[in-house]
This record gives structure tokens, sequence and C-alpha cells, in this order.
């Protein structure tokens, strides 16, 4: 026997021997469950809907009839003590500029890291 034959037995193996399909009654109840759940999906649309303006109505009111509050001045506490605004404003700024270093320090750790990746792939290229 020669590969060709081989190849060809197997080839015959592999065919299948014969068709898969659904049936007319699995095709029926796909049908009328896919209908229920279209006319499901409507109903509950509409309900969403319906949710979302009430919620924003009673938002609306809510916020239309409390009194609005004079926003002028802001309270700040600083570990239990009572801080002025500029306080406030330099702990903020100082805070910005910790997050912005540390922003700036994985960027460069990140950059490292990648740089070593290239060159050991830069490596097993030219290994191969």
């Amino acid at each position: 026997m020669t590969d060709m034959d081989e190849y060809q037995d197997i080839k015959e193996l592999l065919k299948p021997r014969r068709t898969i399909g659904a049936s007319a009654q699995l095709r029926q109840r796909i049908g009328d469950a896919s209908v229920h759940k279209r006319k499901t999906a409507g109903n509950t649309r509409w309900w969403t809907v319906a949710a979302c303006v009430a919620l924003m109505m009673g938002a609306t009111l809510f916020f239309a009839i409390t009194p609005a509050a004079d926003n002028s001045e802001c309270i700040v506490y600083v570990a239990g003590q009572k801080a002025s605004s500029d306080q406030a404003h330099a702990i903020a700024e100082a805070d910005v500029a910790r997050m912005e270093q540390f922003m700036r320090t994985v960027a460069q750790q990140n950059a490292a890291e990648q740089e070593k990746v290239n060159q050991f792939m830069q490596h097993k290229f030219q290994q191969k």
C-alpha cells in the first residue's frame, strides 16, 4: 500500500456518514421561544423607560424644592483641625505634584521593562 492509498483511506474515514440537522419540531420550538422572548423584551423596555422618566421627574422635583446652598465658603479639616482655604489649596497642589511624580516614575519603569523585553526579543531573533 502506498502513501497515497493511505491518504485516500484516511480521507474516506473522515467524511461524514450522515447529514445532521434540526427536526421540524425543534425548529418550531425555537421559533416559538424567540417570539416569546421578543414580547418579553418589549415589555421590559417600556418598564425601563417608565422607571427612568419617574426617576428624572423625582430628581427634578427634589432639587427644585431644596433651596440652593451658598457654596462660597469651603470648610476643610486636616488631621482633625480646621484649615483655611489657602492651606487646603496648598495641600491639594502638593498631592497633585506627588501624583504626577508617581505617574512619571511608573512610566519610566514601564519604559525600562519594555526595553528589556525588546532586547530579549532581538537577542532571540539573532540566535535563530
